[in-house]
């Protein structure tokens, strides 16, 4: 057996599709199950999160500056660089004088002598890392200051150790990371390019020198050491005796020691961006996604009404979030609960109507007397206008909501309120019914404002009046009156209108403002009240965030009720200065 459905395309038309009743239950399965274990359709990993990305990025950003700054260390390199050269130039031009002027003979038989050289080059005082040669006219080295040095050290053996202990993990750790970043950016290819530019030819060096043309800069050896060279023309005149070349390889050390000072700065730097981004996913992104996650199990199931999680502990904005769409979902429920009721209260109280319609529609037919007939039509007539009202009084209950949104609050002065509408009742007042007067409780010379939606609150104080109205006898008198009161605090504005009527039932207090509750005076006509105003004072009361209650006047010493009084409580609001 197949079931049809219809299935909306993109454009609007519709086709029949067939589908099995056991297809369309083995979904209804799966969407079940899909719901009870948390997967509500496609959701984004953790780390695709956009959110997660940002606070990721964020966080890297100062490490990233950190870094780059780092990277100016070649800068400082580059200084520390140009500085040896000139400590070179300048040791290597002295160098370079004083043999000349050692040199023998003149012109072109003049000839360096290579022992007074020499003793030039063990008198030069050569920092630790220096390097000092002396080629001849051939390139060949005749001097060097590191085969020079006769100094004998004398001084005590340390004690001889069976075994060396290890370093300590951390600092094996942190040579190992050390020498890791180090080989990685060895291994750049800009790095890689400028090494090779740079590779040191001493031969080649010392040829340019022998042609009179001073050589000096950075070079890297075989090894990749950073070694910076100075190689300067020994002269007697004009004629080029040979060349001396000074050498040093302590920038490299230098440099390094400067990263390694910046490596305990940078890891730390490295530990708080992640510990401060892994900290804001699980207090931010984390947190988000559960209130996605419970929000999409209330819109897809009518049983997840406490599924919002409670992060009201939490005082920052997720908290206040999570506690808005708790109360949200809570009113939205209660709102579907409303019309759910609402709709079955109205459908009960039209087929009150209805039914008498029904039934004197077919009495009507067999009607044998003009008496009869007039009294069935009256009855119709009576239905009907009983129906008319009903719907009208639905319609004004089902739109207070939507008004209430459409409007906009304003300071309304309570006393010019209570004058204007007592003062409307008392010139529209006919024959011997009860009159509306105004009672002013409030403090003289002092007005008293209320924020509040002007046509709301005069309805309610209108169904209010009416419904005083409906129950006080002839002659008798309702009476408006506003007074202040303060609780907790604060000012509260007490508005109360009472009748002189029979009252009302004790349990009935609360319930006069459900809706289609109607209690009808002796003698009223039936079907005369939609039993709807008080509930929707009740409404807009609640909307201004006040409340309203209903109570009997009652004589202290014989008890006997003498009426009813309807009391709304909403805020004070106070005035702005004017600047």
């Amino acid at each position: 057996m197949v079931s049809d459905i219809n299935i909306k395309k993109p454009n609007g038309h519709k086709s029949e599709v067939n589908e099995t009743r056991p297809a369309k239950a083995g979904r209804m399965r799966l969407r079940e199950r899909r719901l009870r274990q948390g997967r509500l359709g496609p959701r984004r990993s953790l780390f695709r999160s956009r959110l997660t990305r940002v606070i990721f990025v964020s966080n890297l950003i100062g490490l990233i500056i950190l870094l780059t700054g780092s990277l100016a260390m070649n800068r400082f390199e580059e200084g520390l660089v140009n500085a040896k050269v000139d400590n070179l130039r300048s040791l290597a031009a002295t160098i370079t004088t004083v043999i000349g002027e050692q040199a023998t003979g003149q012109g072109s038989s003049a000839e360096l002598d290579i022992e007074g050289t020499k003793q030039v080059l063990r008198g030069v005082n050569t920092p630790p890392g220096w390097r000092v040669r002396l080629h001849d006219r051939s390139g060949e080295v005749v001097a060097d200051t590191t085969s020079l040095d006769d100094t004998i050290s004398v001084g005590s053996l340390d004690p001889i150790i069976s075994e060396i202990p290890a370093d300590p993990i951390h600092e094996q750790w942190r040579d190992k990371a050390q020498n890791w970043i180090s080989s990685r950016l060895n291994d750049l290819p800009w790095r890689k390019a400028k090494r090779n530019n740079l590779r040191r030819d001493l031969r080649g060096d010392v040829r340019q020198a022998l042609s009179g043309d001073p050589v000096m800069g950075p070079r890297y050896d075989e090894e990749d050491n950073l070694i910076v060279t100075v190689s300067l023309p020994v002269q007697r005149v004009q004629h080029v005796l040979g060349v001396v070349t000074v050498e040093s390889n302590d920038v490299s050390g230098i440099v390094n020691a400067e990263r390694q000072a910046l490596a305990p700065i940078i890891g730390l730097a490295i530990l708080a961006a992640g510990l401060s981004s892994l900290a804001l996913t699980l207090f931010v992104t984390l947190p988000m996604r559960k209130l996605a996650r419970a929000a999409e199990l209330v819109t897809r199931s009518s049983d997840k009404r406490d599924a919002i999680p409670d992060l009201s502990r939490r005082r920052d904005e997720i908290g206040d979030l999570s506690k808005v769409m708790r109360e949200m979902t809570q009113g939205l429920y209660s709102r579907i609960d409303d019309i759910a009721n609402f709709a079955a209260d109205v459908a009960h109280e039209i087929k009150n109507p209805l039914t008498s319609l029904r039934s004197a529609s077919d009495t009507l037919r067999v009607a044998r007397t003009d008496d009869q007939r007039n009294q069935l039509i009256d009855i119709i007539q009576q239905d009907v206008s009983r129906m008319d009202r009903l719907i009208t009084d639905i319609s004004k209950a089902s739109k207070v909501d939507a008004n209430l949104a459409r409007e906009t609050a304003q300071t309304l002065e309570v006393g010019e309120i209570l004058h204007n509408i007592t003062g409307f009742y008392s010139q529209t007042r006919s024959g011997e019914g009860p009159d509306v007067r105004h009672i002013n409780g409030l403090p003289e010379g002092e007005p008293v404002y209320i924020r509040a939606f002007e046509t709301p609150f005069a309805q309610v104080l209108r169904n209010l009046i009416d419904n005083a109205l409906t129950f006080s006898p002839e002659g008798g008198e309702v009476r408006v009156s506003a007074e202040l009161k303060s609780r907790n605090g604060r000012d509260r504005v007490i508005i109360s209108v009472e009748d002189d009527g029979p009252g009302i039932p004790p349990d009935n207090l609360e319930t006069v403002f459900e809706r289609f509750y109607t209690q009808r005076p002796k003698g009223a006509q039936f079907g005369s009240h939609s039993g709807l105003g008080l509930a929707i004072c009740r409404q807009i009361v609640t909307a201004h965030k006040g409340r309203i209650y209903a109570e009997n006047r009652i004589v202290t010493v014989s008890k006997e009720v003498t009426g009813a009084r309807f009391i709304v409580d909403v805020p004070r609001q106070r005035p702005r200065p004017n600047k």
